[in-house]
């Protein structure tokens, strides 16, 4: 099969290389050349510009935001560009406003739109092919993608035929994930205030209650107070709860823990932790409660 694939960030270039390696023709393009250098001498064509991607059948895009996403899919022009018989296969991370516009965008064209935000960690889940695939989208959409979600994942989770659903589930799920950052900050700025060593606390819970990836990940960079190298950033964090929380809003709920997370993001940014791991939450936490 031939594929296009736009974004060689963190997440994007194991998965790409994992789509390489089962033997598809790839076409890839990033907006920092020299990170597609390892592509083209592995066999795959390296383009400049979005524009170029030319006659594929599946295109996916891995990109930070939904800024990127649109500005890659509108702004190239390439959603005049794709053949009609191309599937554009999104795994970025994107509001329901974007994944929304796109599906209407493609479908306008006779084309299909799947979501597929994928859930794990890029430093080592992604190049490892362990990955869980959110997806939705047509059936014949899903059917062109299936064997791309079994080159970069361990289980593909299917949500039906609207793209807005997977999309809706990634958002719910970061939003479990930074409630479980939020409450371990809290626990951890609890139990050091009556004495009790970070890593015992660890310990305990991870052996316990809350034996859970997110906890163990993150609560083992809280129990050594160390945010680097980071897995995910904070500003990607603070996209994700304001995507969660928008989300929210044009469904009229509302996500009161999401807003207590996003100020400790912002508190984060504030005192210059940009380049460190969202669960640098529990040191804003701590320092808070000790102001």
């Amino acid at each position: 099969m031939k594929v296009g694939f736009i974004g060689l960030g963190i997440m994007g270039a194991p998965v790409a290389m994992n789509i390489l390696k089962d033997g598809h023709g790839l076409t890839v393009y990033n907006r920092t050349p020299e990170k597609a250098r390892p592509f083209s001498q592995a066999g795959a064509t390296v383009i400049a510009s979005p524009a170029e991607i030319g006659n594929v059948d599946v295109l996916v895009t891995c990109v930070a935001d939904g800024i990127a996403e649109e500005d890659v899919i509108f702004g190239s022009g390439l959603i005049d560009r794709l053949p009609k018989t191309c599937v554009h296969m999104s795994s970025t991370t994107v509001g329901i406003g974007t994944a929304r516009r796109l599906a209407e965008a493609h479908g306008a064209r006779g084309r299909h739109y799947v979501a597929a935000p994928v859930l794990g960690r890029a430093v080592d889940m992604a190049a490892a092919r362990k990955l869980f695939v959110l997806a939705a989208g047509a059936p014949e959409g899903l059917a062109r993608c299936a064997p791309l979600f079994a080159a970069i994942g361990q289980r593909t989770f299917e949500f039906g035929a609207d793209p807005i659903t997977a999309t809706a589930v990634k958002l719910a799920i970061n939003f479990l994930i930074a409630n479980a950052i939020e409450a371990m900050g809290e626990a951890f700025a609890l139990t050091g205030r009556y004495g009790v060593r970070p890593a015992d606390f660890y310990e305990f819970m991870t052996s316990t209650m809350f034996p859970a990836p997110p906890y163990k990940a993150y609560g083992k960079l809280m129990e050594q107070d160390r945010y680097v190298p980071a897995n995910f950033v904070v500003p990607l964090g603070l996209k994700d709860v304001k995507l969660a929380l928008e989300a929210a809003e044009m469904a009229q709920l509302t996500l009161p823990v999401a807003n207590v997370m996003r100020d400790h993001l912002i508190q984060a940014l504030a005192q210059g932790h940009g380049n460190e791991d969202w669960a640098v939450v529990a040191r804003v936490i701590r320092n808070s409660l000790s102001a």
